[in-house]
């Protein structure tokens, strides 16, 4: 049996004059949980989250992936620079499922903005704009290049799980962003610098499996095995998640028979 692992979606508009609302996932998180060995199941944004709790307790991984800023109202900060498009209703939305999989200990990887959300979920702040409030760093906003083209190198901390899966001291990256972590949330390590000094991997080492990448992974495991490492790490604690709630589930039909 393999791992479910929820992908909240995006919002988007499709037709000729956008007038059909649709909620979407871009196929390379699909297709990368899909090669690692889990079964993705994509989340959509719910207004009743008491009905999303019938899914939530299905999942046995969850993956928070890269998309729109994260508004600065989530980590109590007035926009102070310049910011993309924001969705307060995605952000609320997975603000709670963060914190839900922080709770419930449900292996969890986030990806450039799940990584910046799952920050912010435990407290920490974020670079509104990296090109306005880091001077003199890299420029990590490169769209204009191919996805899965790798711009800098990261050197990974020498005791972190991120070392432990990916090993390796250092990996080349894609860079596809213009925020990125300031202060660090509770709980939460940076494993991996960019050459400017921005923090491009971090993990939880109080969770079972709590990991993210500034990068995208999903672009890069095709032609870089170490990605394929992080992918599989994570559907293998998924299956751990498993094999634990069908322990649970065996010993209450034992004890009721």
């Amino acid at each position: 049996m393999r791992p479910l692992i929820g992908i909240p979606s995006r919002t988007g508009v499709r037709g000729e004059n956008a007038e059909k609302p649709v909620y979407y996932s871009n196929q390379s998180y699909i297709h990368a949980v899909e090669s690692a060995g889990g079964v993705p199941i994509i989340i959509p944004i719910m207004n009743d989250y008491e009905s999303l709790r019938s899914l939530l307790s299905r999942l046995d991984g969850l993956l928070l992936s890269g998309g729109i800023d994260v508004h600065p109202s989530a980590y109590k900060e007035e926009v102070i620079a310049a910011i993309d498009e924001t969705d307060p209703v995605l952000d609320r939305l997975e603000l709670h499922l963060a914190r839900w999989a922080y709770q419930e200990d449900i292996p969890t990887l986030g990806i450039c903005r799940g990584m910046q959300l799952m920050n912010v979920a435990r407290g920490g702040t974020l670079y509104q704009d990296l090109d306005t409030g880091y001077t003199n760093g890299l420029r990590h906003a490169n769209w204009h290049l191919p996805r899965n083209q790798t711009i800098h190198s990261v050197s990974i901390a020498p005791d972190s799980r991120m070392h432990q899966i990916l090993g390796a001291d250092k990996v080349l990256v894609n860079s596809l962003h213009h925020q990125a972590v300031k202060k660090l949330g509770d709980g939460i390590i940076a494993s991996g610098l960019a050459e400017d000094g921005i923090i491009e991997l971090m993990e939880m080492p109080e969770r079972a499996f709590m990991l993210a990448t500034q990068c995208h992974p999903e672009e890069l495991y095709r032609d870089n095995a170490i990605w394929s490492r992080l992918f599989r790490a994570f559907v293998e604690a998924s299956i751990d998640k498993m094999s634990q709630q069908l322990g649970v589930v065996s010993q209450v039909w034992s004890a009721s028979a």
